[in-house]
């Protein structure tokens, strides 16, 4: 988290396409960006609260490669909006390809309490 409040976003493009392509994702639902932290060695997890410019959006409620690349291409778009919660009742994806639309604004530490401390 620090890294990327320093750096910023580095975007990768090796390996495999992840669901809607190479890029920043970012959801508009804590729990979400919640289920990727991993605590550390004190059971911390670290959660960045980030702007995010996203323009005008491919909407899809299916992740299909090739249609989101060929959206892409087309020039018309600046991410994807991948509406997970319409289509099977989870979370919404927001992907960027442009690491300077993204800004972290807040680092949030916090450690889990009770039930799900795990």
């Amino acid at each position: 988290a620090m890294a990327i409040c320093q750096k910023g976003f580095a975007v990768s493009s090796e390996g495999a396409p992840p669901r809607y392509g190479h890029g920043a994702y970012f959801a508009d639902n804590v729990e979400k960006a919640l289920s990727y932290a991993q605590p550390d060695e004190h059971g911390r997890r670290v959660l960045l609260l980030c702007r995010v410019l996203c323009g005008e959006m491919y909407y899809t409620t299916q992740p299909d490669p090739d249609a989101v690349g060929e959206a892409l291409d087309s020039g018309g778009f600046d991410g994807v909006l991948g509406d997970r919660e319409a289509a099977v009742g989870t979370y919404r994806e927001f992907v960027v390809f442009n690491n300077s639309a993204c800004y972290p604004e807040y680092v949030v530490l916090y450690r889990r309490v009770g039930r799900s401390s795990k």
